[in-house]
């Protein structure tokens, strides 16, 4: 009897004892794991435990891959696991995972859309990243009812789509993507702009106008206020923008240089032709160019030329302009 209570006592211990590393197991987390933030991993719809297993395997997310099958089917989480797509910030436990995972992950694609990019940029992008017609999306972006809908002032949603990072779900319509990116620029537009815009005589559609030609202009962002008291000085005058990024977006020669026979294009857009502002944005601005629009430096420059590395010279008269392009030419040939 005395041996029956012993062996008895051994199998309690030896029972504490694996639970305790079970436990251990289960709930520790692995430091040790090199982690970089943030970390995705898709799970595939009507995978099987073994598959999600070796998908996390080679993610370097699972310590004790037994431990994980054993509980996940002990449990009955197994059948829990959702597809999609998960997001780990730092190293979990094999508990932890199995509840992330049980508790559905999403199939938004992280994209970036860069200040200045213009729709046809746009829509390269969600075809390349999201599988999108790029025509589908651009027949979007010059949808009258869906412009209407959404309140958007202008032809096309040229200079609307905000550059920002957003999370975009796997199937979702160009429309939708439209509205999403128009709502990320009503949250950045303040209704300070608008006092402010009314107070220069602009609305906020001209201020995006300006906006986006400045955004094209200004590859040094500190000069976005500058090139913008350029372009206000000449609009106060009534002189012609002549802006090259106007004349280019309006023959859509994005990829080549814009020659001198160019310049007489009957496009609308071609500041060189015409007076006053284009009829539309050119490209979709960031912040810091819409504000530049609104709070131009108080200058006398009316030109401005670029000195190949980003920066520009900028000049009060044409005779100074004349002078600064000859000193670029000889700048330039001294370095050929």
């Amino acid at each position: 009897m005395k041996n029956f209570t012993k062996i008895i006592l051994v199998l309690l211990f030896l029972l504490i004892l694996a639970s305790l590393w079970v436990g251990y197991q289960l709930f520790a987390i692995d430091t040790s794991i090199s982690f970089v933030s943030p970390f995705y991993i898709e799970i595939p719809a009507g995978a099987s435990t073994q598959q999600i297993k070796s998908i996390l395997i080679d993610a370097g997310l699972l310590r004790n891959p037994g431990l994980f099958t054993y509980t996940a089917r002990i449990t009955g989480l197994h059948k829990e696991i959702r597809a999609g797509r998960f997001r780990f910030d730092k190293p979990v436990s094999t508990w932890q995972l199995l509840q992330i995972l049980t508790s559905g992950g999403s199939f938004d694609i992280q994209i970036t859309i860069p200040e200045g990019f213009t729709i046809y940029e746009i829509a390269g992008t969600m075809q390349n990243n999201l599988g999108i017609d790029s025509l589908a999306f651009l027949v979007a972006c010059s949808n009258s009812d869906l412009l209407k809908k959404i309140g958007i002032p202008g032809p096309t949603t040229e200079g609307f789509l905000f550059p920002e990072t957003y999370n975009i779900p796997r199937g979702i319509r160009p429309d939708s993507i439209i509205s999403m990116m128009y709502g990320e620029f009503n949250r950045r537009w303040k209704p300070e702009f608008n006092r402010q815009a009314i107070s220069m005589g602009m609305s906020c559609f001209e201020v995006v106008v300006l906006a986006s030609i400045i955004e094209e202009e200004a590859h040094e962002k500190s000069e976005q206020p500058i090139i913008s008291s350029v372009y206000h000085n000449r609009l106060r005058i009534g002189m012609m923008l002549q802006a090259d990024p106007t004349t280019i977006y309006g023959i859509k020669k994005f990829d080549k240089p814009l020659l001198l026979i160019d310049l007489d294009s009957d496009s609308p857009y071609n500041t060189y032709r015409h007076f006053g502002l284009p009829p539309g944005p050119i490209c979709n601005p960031g912040l810091g160019a819409i504000r530049a629009a609104m709070n131009p430096d108080s200058t006398d420059y009316f030109y401005f030329v670029s000195r190949r590395d980003g920066t520009h010279i900028f000049s009060k008269t044409i005779q100074e302009h004349h002078r600064a392009i000859q000193r670029i030419k000889k700048l330039i040939k001294s370095k050929s």
